[in-house]
C-alpha cells in the first residue's frame, strides 16, 4: 500500500515500490503521465491507482 504525502511546498506525491515498477518496465527518467481513470483504457504497461 502507498499513502498520499504532502511536501512543505503543499505539494502531493506516492512513493511506489520498487517492485511495482520494475513490473511495470518504468525507469528513471520516463514521463509518467496522470489523468483520471474514467479517461484512459490501461494498457499492459500502466499502473492504475485506486483509493482504498
Amino acid at each position: 500500500m502507498v499513502r498520499l504525502q504532502k511536501t512543505m511546498k503543499g505539494e502531493y506525491y506516492i512513493q511506489l515500490p520498487r517492485e511495482l515498477v520494475r513490473l511495470a518496465g518504468w525507469k528513471e527518467g520516463d514521463e509518467i503521465e496522470v489523468r483520471l481513470g474514467s479517461d484512459v483504457t490501461p494498457g499492459r504497461r500502466d499502473l492504475v491507482l485506486m483509493l482504498k
